[in-house]
């Protein structure tokens, strides 16, 4: 019966770690996401504002609308 208990006790304690490990990774990635977000509307706005950014622009070239498309 005791080591049943401990060995109950062991799994919740790894559940537990299994828990968090997950928790912190999802908090990594939503903090990541954001700082792109953030990096990407900076690249974007700020690059006209302030004519000694250095910085290479990422962004995507898109050829023109037709005249369906404009529709």
């Amino acid at each position: 019966m005791k080591q049943k208990r401990l060995e109950k006790q062991v799994w919740r304690k790894e559940e537990e770690c299994q828990r968090d490990l997950a928790y912190c990774l999802e908090v990594d990635c939503i903090a990541a996401i954001e700082q792109q977000c953030h990096k990407n509307w900076s690249k974007t706005f700020l690059l006209y504002s302030n004519p000694s950014f250095d910085e290479e622009m990422n962004l995507i070239n898109l050829s023109s609308l037709t005249k369906r498309q404009h529709v």
